[in-house]
């Protein structure tokens, strides 16, 4: 019966979490929620978690066999063989080293780094999510391998993974690329960083180039070994690490889909008044799945949406159909959408000038290999 000042938090896990700005009392409840323990010789997990009751998760939070693919009768035959390798017990697993476990929703979420938006007056919160698996495993470092793979996965396979195969498109390959770069361009990279990857200013010269030499042909290292002086050994500190994560992998089917049914992708709007959902749809489209008939399935998505005084929301974040799309705030119906060149991988931002309204987004396809890569912003003006 009266207003209070909150903050909302979502997670990348599908939890919105809300609490009384002043004081950061809990407006809904949030139980500890008892969690497996680790299998890891000398790991000791958490026992229990904070959940909130209110509102449900966004993302769905169990992986089931009955909720794989059914794309075609082939993938989800191949999904079904998969899935019996992996271990899916719900949120705050520990990583195995005898079976990959599911991090369902995955490990870009659930809610994403372009935040939500709100409705101050409605109190409605709008957060777009992603609905994927991934699964990660943990390995025992071993003491018998070569020091330049030993360094490369002390340094490099958190992201790129033990094989080097990466989880494109955000970890890319380091096998299998149609144009190599060359040695220079590699020790750059691993010195100084680039896009989202950091430096590594710490490597010492030598290590820096046995390290490219090795991301370049790890075959010819191992068999030319005795041709190069040997890197120095490992640290101290790396030596005393059992136990090395493999990687980022995406729990995709050999067509480049996600190996579990749609929707892929969805976009909430949340009564934060009640915690209960006002509406929920899938977000996001595969354009070749849409001419075969399969639409509607939501998609990975990147980026925030924007909500206006007179109701409606926009958003772009759709990775694979290039869209902006206006949805009206209070029902969801889509009330206009525009493909773009590229994908709108951003929060779109609204302004005036003299009078007149305007939108404009960040698009990009860095993220979408399927598409004719390039970025630009992309400005729209409602009529004079």
């Amino acid at each position: 019966g009266h207003a209070i000042d909150a903050v909302a938090q979502t997670t990348k896990q599908g939890y919105v979490f809300l609490f009384d700005r002043e004081t950061g009392e809990p407006l809904f409840p949030i139980e500890e929620v008892s969690v497996p323990p680790s299998k890891i010789p000398g790991e000791r997990a958490a026992s229990t978690q904070p959940m909130p009751t209110m509102p449900k998760p966004f993302a769905r939070q169990l992986l089931t066999e009955d909720m794989l693919t059914t794309r075609t009768p082939e993938m989800n035959a191949w999904a079904r063989e998969q899935f019996s390798q992996f271990v899916s017990a719900g949120q705050f697993v520990p990583l195995r080293t005898d079976k990959a476990t599911v991090i369902f929703p995955g490990f870009d979420g659930g809610a994403e780094w372009g935040g939500s938006a709100v409705d101050p007056q409605r109190s409605i919160l709008y957060v777009n999510s992603n609905d994927l698996a991934w699964t990660g495993r943990l390995v025992a470092s071993a003491d018998d391998i070569g020091t330049e793979e030993s360094l490369y996965r002390a340094q490099c396979a958190v992201c790129h993974g033990i094989d080097l195969e990466g989880a494109p498109p955000d970890f890319p390959a380091l096998v299998g690329q149609a144009e190599i770069p060359s040695l220079d361009i590699i020790k750059d990279t691993i010195r100084n960083g680039k896009g989202r990857m950091p430096g590594f200013p710490a490597l010492t010269a030598q290590e820096v180039d046995r390290l490219a030499l090795f991301v370049m042909d790890p075959i010819v290292i191992e068999q030319d070994a005795d041709a190069h002086e040997p890197v120095s050994k490992p640290s101290t500190e790396d030596q005393a690490i059992a136990y090395r994560f493999t990687g980022y992998d995406r729990f995709f089917d050999p067509d480049g889909y996600p190996a579990v049914e749609p929707p892929w992708g969805t976009l909430n709007a949340i009564d934060m008044n009640t915690g209960e959902y006002v509406w929920q749809i899938p977000l996001g489209e595969h354009p070749e799945l849409v001419e075969q008939g399969l639409g509607n399935t939501g998609s990975e998505n990147y980026g925030g949406p924007v909500v206006t005084a007179t109701g409606l929301l926009f958003i772009g974040a759709t990775l694979f159909d290039q869209k902006l799309r206006a949805f009206d705030a209070t029902t969801g119906e889509l009330l206009w959408e525009h493909e773009m060149p590229y994908s709108g991988m951003a929060t779109p931002a609204i302004y005036m000038a003299d009078g007149r309204q305007y939108i404009v987004i960040g698009t990009s396809n860095a993220r979408n290999p399927k598409g004719q890569q390039g970025s630009a912003y992309i400005a729209f003006a409602l009529p004079d």
